[in-house]
């Protein structure tokens, strides 16, 4: 890492002298204050702002400056002289994540130090060193969120500015910040352990969200280094995203639900099979409205399916549909170890559904007269009317089993609950492949 050119240069901009001193004095000063009044120098109370300093710093401010790097070097139009030096990509990929933001953690670090001496008061030394890793790689991930959400915005060349920034930095922060609560909350105030289940096995709570932690970090840069790679012009087949969203089904399709408020309609359902195939749909969702989709991407998507080049072909189609595949297997799974013929059908229309938004969302994008940002948008509203005003409307009127249009069914005749979003389907398929047709 020290060798990185790029991690140098921001270590370099990052800390003058000034700098170096200005974050212990400042933080110094705050314990200074949480410890007036009698209390003494380290305990639960400069424990507890220790943590809250740590919070800000990393979590707020230091996702903050991650999610700038690279934009903020796209505005100042030095982004392309990055791409055309010398520099590799891992170098490039490993100084952005961990230069841009070190001075936030210098001051996390500082403050990790005084929560661990002041936790060690009641805590165990394993305790400690258990809640101190998990602030650190929740820290960690965080950054590793927001850098891989600027990329990809780059990777669509939007227009950038204060509202995507601070979208990339939100997005970042909020599965982070479950994993830290979750595993500080299987914390008792003794130092004792809270258990959760997991394919059967139970784990602690705090090493099971640590685990968690780690293991969805080291994706997160392993997607930020393939984003460099994409923007350095290197070829970059799919199998990293499909690799993630294999793991992430069974990461949540292993996990125990049973002390959670399931509708008891959905008690019927295989649990694993069916988490997976959630988790499996979302990330279609999210890829849809994520990915690229300009024209060029399918002309040449086109030309190569033309040549012959399945290789090439493979590495271009865009990655929700190859996702579809992976929610279509979980979908089959769970509807095949289910027994009612109704809630198999039921499954089978949510997936309809599925398919038919993410190919709704394509439609739009490949207009002429409608950018990227704008299409997104407008499918986005499109679909939460579809969901939400449309059984409504449906309802209103009294023709209830129109509803089987606008939202999957559960307990309505087996011809409607299929039939009404394989229509759907088909009319959106119809439209896509005209538009393929008009841009290939």
């Amino acid at each position: 890492m020290i060798a990185s050119p790029e991690f140098r240069r921001n270590l370099w901009l990052e800390f003058s002298p000034y700098r170096l001193l200005a974050m212990p004095v400042i933080l110094g000063a705050i314990f200074l204050l949480a410890t007036l009044g009698g209390r003494r120098a380290l305990d639960e109370i400069t424990g507890s702002v220790s943590a809250f300093l740590f919070i800000v710093l990393v979590f707020l401010w230091g996702t903050r400056l991650a999610a700038e790097t690279v934009i903020g070097e796209v505005l100042g139009r030095t982004w392309d002289q990055q791409r055309l030096s010398a520099i590799g990509a891992w170098p490039l990929a490993w100084g952005k994540l961990f230069g841009a933001p070190s001075y936030a953690w210098y001051g996390g670090l500082i403050c990790m130090v005084i929560y661990a001496v002041s936790q060690a008061t009641h805590w165990g030394p394993g305790t400690v060193l258990s809640a101190v890793a998990l602030y650190i790689t929740t820290g960690l991930l965080a950054h590793a969120l927001a850098l891989a959400l600027s990329l990809q915005a780059v990777q669509r060349r939007r227009a950038f500015g204060r509202v995507q920034v601070l979208w990339c930095q939100v997005v970042a922060v909020i599965p982070a910040a479950v994993l830290l609560y979750s595993g500080l909350g299987g914390l008792a105030d003794n130092g004792d352990y809270a258990m959760t289940t997991w394919f059967g096995i139970a784990v602690t709570e705090t090493h099971f969200m640590l685990g968690a932690a780690a293991a969805f970090a080291a994706w997160a840069l392993a997607g930020v280094h393939a984003l460099v790679r994409l923007e350095l012009m290197y070829r970059h087949g799919p199998w990293l995203w499909l690799g993630f969203v294999i793991f992430a089904m069974a990461f949540f399709g292993g996990l125990e639900f049973s002390g959670w408020n399931i509708p008891e309609i959905l008690t019927a359902l295989p649990g694993g099979p069916s988490v997976a195939f959630i988790i499996a749909a979302t990330a279609a969702y999210a890829m849809a409205f994520g990915e690229p989709k300009n024209r060029v991407g399918f002309r040449r998507l086109a030309h190569y399916g033309r040549a012959g080049q399945w290789r090439r072909v493979f590495e271009l189609v865009p990655r929700s549909a190859l996702t579809l595949l992976l929610a279509g297997g979980a979908a089959f799974t769970a509807g095949a170890l289910v027994d009612p013929a109704q809630i198999r059908l039921s499954i089978a229309a949510t997936f309809l559904f599925v398919i038919r938004d993410i190919g709704f969302i394509f439609v739009l994008n490949l207009k002429n007269d409608t950018s990227a940002g704008s299409a997104d948008a407008r499918a986005f509203l499109f679909l939460v009317l579809a969901y939400t005003l449309g059984p409504a409307l449906a309802q209103t009127l009294g023709a209830s089993p129109l509803s089987a249009f606008f939202w999957p069914q559960w307990g309505e005749p087996a011809l409607m609950t299929i039939a009404a979003p394989l229509i759907e389907v088909c009319v959106v398929g119809y439209l896509l492949v005209r538009r393929l047709r008009k841009i290939s």
